[in-house]
């Protein structure tokens, strides 16, 4: 039976098994196609319904997108594309996250094998199969698949991947003694796809260097580092980390004052992120399927560095982290930990640092979890270099865990498919979430339960008065509760219309969403006990008062197609008239003042 190693014990066992692992996760995750839009998906995707009717303004999403730095058009692109393409089916949005999961998955195992046999350690495919595998059936990152304008985290994190994969052929040539352009070409070629799918791909520079000073050793076709690839090597990082502190330390107040829409401080978010990325490493370690999800707004902010205590704990680990990193430079198989590590951290970069960001997205983890599964596999490699005969067990170990964590996908996903179970879910793990409870108020409202519903918003409006929540003003939640009123078909509490606007008159209403929400249902005459004529008069003597304007765009323009509606063109002209002063060349205000 010696003739069927190499397919049973070589490469073509390996191979079947990462189909196998492709086509498992396929099969967890389709159960949560059918799943509802959330959050971001009103505003980044659901936006192109009917464009299959005006596709002349295809290019203008593509190329109008102003998410991030760099617009995201490539992200944008793949929505427009299935705007086109398959209409406004929502389901086939998910699928196409699901795929793209699947397609990230088989590129980590093709890292990871690549990593592992260049280290030659010890069942390197298999151990790349594995902990490919875990990486994609592990819970954690439901959120990521399932949450549709998450494609925009998922196409960076495809090109970050695609960019090392090039990098690495380009290397292995050069240790082979060959030049080979062409990998080098598409590895730049796929960091600005990434670039243009989302910023944070920029964390693929110091991983890249990373990678190189930790893992590849900087080594020529002689098998000796590469003299002058090692100086750019250290040089550039140590550019870069000096480089980040000097911006941090000059340009502290700069960065503090990026902050001033938020409710907590950047002295806060940095303190709260050391808990926030210890919280991370522990769901990713031992999850907790319960807390999973998209809503982590009720996070408790960390104050000062004994406020709460634990901070100043998290914040020593992490020092103790960084000295273990520099500890494990001593050794070759030290390095190899340490560049796991690094990785973890780094690609934590853009998202858990300076920038004005909400506290906690479960997203974020998507590239750094790759980080620690190859500290993981070169832990293994340690052992295995000593004691030789624990390999296969090992991996045993490792595929029970694997199967472990695809024990918890697989409920999540069930969970995901359905917008009552969700909202439910939400709720159960953080009853002191804004988003959950807000949630739970709409679900009641659909039931008729207006009573309840208005216990839920009110709790919505408690929990985002925290310093994690949106810090909700009270004509927002006023504005709620009408909407609620029409979807429980009941009439609103008396004194909402009188207090709409009361203690915050220069800037009443802050959720353009909310108030969209109830300019759809007027739209649609489903509120047959409000008055939509006393409604948008005294939204008019809110916003409309004097030149300044007293909102976001979107609040205008909600409320310029609400006094369309009413065939009240001369107000619908005048809230127009506040968006294009902020935004001259906005296409579709521009449309809507032609039409008023």
């Amino acid at each position: 039976m010696s003739h069927l190693h190499p397919v049973f014990g070589g490469l073509t066992l390996p191979v079947l098994l990462a189909v196998a692992v492709l086509v498992l996760t396929a099969w967890i995750y389709w159960p949560g196609i059918p799943g509802p839009d959330l959050l971001d998906d009103r505003s980044s995707v659901l936006v192109l319904n009917g464009l299959q009717d005006r596709p002349e303004q295809a290019l203008d999403y593509v190329l109008g997108d102003r998410s991030g730095l760099f617009g995201r058009s490539v992200s944008m692109a793949s929505f427009v594309a299935e705007s086109l393409l398959f209409g406004d089916d929502f389901s086939v949005r998910k699928i196409t996250n699901i795929l793209l999961h699947l397609v990230n998955g088989a590129l980590v195992i093709w890292l990871l094998w690549l990593l592992f046999r260049f280290r030659e350690v010890s069942h390197y495919r298999y151990l790349a199969v594995v902990l490919g595998a875990i990486w994609l059936l592990h819970p954690l990152f439901v959120s990521t698949v399932l949450y549709v304008v998450q494609r925009m985290a998922m196409l960076s994190s495809l090109f970050l991947l695609l960019t090392l994969l090039s990098y690495l052929y380009w290397r292995f040539a050069l240790m082979e003694g060959r030049q080979a352009l062409l990998p080098l070409v598409l590895a730049g070629f796929f960091f600005v796809l990434g670039m243009a799918s989302k910023e944070n791909t920029i964390v693929v520079v110091p991983i890249l260097l990373l990678l190189e000073l930790l893992w590849l050793d900087c080594r020529g076709s002689n098998g000796q580092p590469i003299a002058g690839l090692r100086r750019w090597g250290i040089g550039l990082t140590l550019a870069g980390a000096v480089a980040a502190i000097a911006v941090l330390i000059l340009g502290y107040d700069q960065l503090a004052e990026r902050f001033h829409r938020r409710p907590f401080t950047l002295d806060e978010r940095l303190l709260t992120q050391a808990r926030v990325m210890w919280d991370y490493v522990g769901q990713l370690l031992v999850p907790v399927t319960q807390r999973m999800g998209i809503y982590h707004d009720d996070f408790q902010v960390s104050d000062s560095l004994t406020s709460p205590p634990v901070t100043l704990w998290a914040v020593t680990a992490w020092g103790a982290v960084l000295l273990f990193m520099l500890a494990l430079l001593r050794n070759s198989g030290g390095r190899l930990i340490a560049f796991g590590l690094g990785w973890f951290l780094v690609a934590h970069g853009v998202e858990s640092t300076v920038l004005p960001l909400e506290m906690y997205f479960e997203h974020r983890n998507y590239v750094p979890a790759i980080g620690l599964l190859i500290a993981l596999g070169a832990v293994f490699h340690e052992v295995t270099r000593r004691w030789r005969s624990v390999a296969a067990p090992l991996l045993v170990w490792l595929a029970i865990v694997c199967g472990w964590y695809a024990v918890h996908t697989s409920p999540l996903t069930l969970i995901w498919s359905s917008r009552p179970l969700l909202n439910l879910h939400h709720y159960t793990g953080h009853r002191e979430s804004a988003r959950a409870n807000n949630d739970m108020a709409s679900q009641m409202a659909v039931h008729g339960e207006l009573s309840a519903a208005l216990n839920y918003s009110r709790a919505a409006f408690e929990g985002s008065q925290n310093k994690a929540g949106s810090n909700e003003r009270r004509s927002d939640y006023l504005v709620r509760n009408l909407a609620l009123s029409c979807m429980a078909d009941k009439p609103p509490p008396v004194e909402v219309y009188a207090q709409l606007g009361q203690g915050d008159v220069g800037r009443p209403l802050s959720s353009a969403t909310t108030l969209l929400t109830m300019v759809r249902l007027l739209q649609d005459d489903r509120c047959r006990h409000i008055d939509r004529i006393a409604f948008a008069d005294r939204m008019g003597e809110l916003l409309l008062i004097d030149e300044r304007r007293r909102g976001a765009s979107k609040i205008y323009s909600s409320m310029a197609v609400l006094e369309n509606a009413l065939g009240r063109y001369d107000k619908a002209f005048a809230y127009i008239g506040y968006v294009l002063r902020r935004s001259p060349n906005n296409r579709q205000a521009l449309l809507m003042k032609l039409h008023f």
